[in-house]
């Protein structure tokens, strides 16, 4: 298995991934009409962009896992994605998802160990922050993200989610 920088080529298989793992993990904490309004491809309310930062794990071909991270400088809910960050203050992880199929295989912390390494090289800042799914928080407390407020944003019109805000200081 590798990790690699995401290509124009990846960005499709990128959003699919991101679905199928959100469909296939978060139903079981959030309810399958919740999960499915959430990864409609007819939701206006899903505006995901394929992070500035974003990697791919790919084996013999296939793409396994993804996972990406932004520069920014305020903590957002939901930044705004062309906005230039000129006197970036933070890291957002804006994903770690693994292909259903794929679970169980510790790709989620090599893509979580992959991004902050990326983070640390890229040397502008040490704060991450990221917002979590109630299913996926003791996979960020594992890896030594700090649990902070809670959140409910509208994931799809008429559908919210809990979510919790989670840091991390890299040393």
């Amino acid at each position: 298995m590798i990790i690699r920088r995401v290509t124009a080529n990846d960005e499709k298989s990128f959003q699919d991934i991101m679905k199928a793992s959100i469909a296939g993990i978060c139903s079981d904490t959030y309810g399958a009409d919740i999960t499915a309004a959430w990864v409609s491809d007819d939701n206006p309310a899903f505006h995901f962009r394929v992070p500035a930062f974003a990697f791919v794990a790919e084996e013999a071909g296939e793409i396994i896992a993804v996972g990406g991270w932004s520069l920014t400088d305020k903590v957002d809910l939901h930044p705004i994605g062309d906005r230039k960050v000129e006197q970036p203050t933070h890291a957002r992880i804006n994903a770690v998802y693994v292909k259903p199929g794929h679970e169980g295989r510790g790709l989620g912390h090599k893509m979580i160990t992959h991004l902050e390494q990326d983070i640390a090289a890229d040397g502008r800042v040490r704060d991450i922050y990221l917002w979590s799914t109630k299913n996926a928080i003791p996979f960020y407390m594992a890896h030594g993200y700090q649990p902070g407020r809670d959140e409910q944003p509208e994931v799809a019109p008429g559908y919210t989610i809990d979510i919790r805000y989670m840091w991390k200081t890299l040393p």
